[in-house]
């Protein structure tokens, strides 16, 4: 699971292994490992549900697709979810 720091209404504040703590927006583009089957995904977060801190989901539009999908930070395997790297 993902540990987040602070859920405001447009952003979350989470632990990340490698950065420390980042401060994930709408409109950036994240990465995370899935729980279980270890996908990583990838996307444009489009918004942010759930107020308490181990209840968040992220909605987000995956690379090249046009659907969007909600991830549950209790399915992202924890230390994973940060800013996706420029190519």
């Amino acid at each position: 699971m993902i540990n987040v720091l602070v859920a405001p209404y447009k952003s979350i504040e989470v632990e990340t292994e490698e950065d420390g703590n980042q401060i994930l927006s709408e409109g950036q583009k994240i990465t995370f490992v899935t729980e279980g089957d270890g996908i990583v995904k990838e996307g444009i977060i489009t918004g942010f549900s759930g107020t308490k801190p181990a209840k968040v989901e992220i909605e987000m539009i995956p690379s090249g697709e046009g659907h969007r999908e909600i991830w549950k930070v209790i399915d992202m395997v924890e230390g994973s979810l940060k800013l996706a790297e420029d190519e």
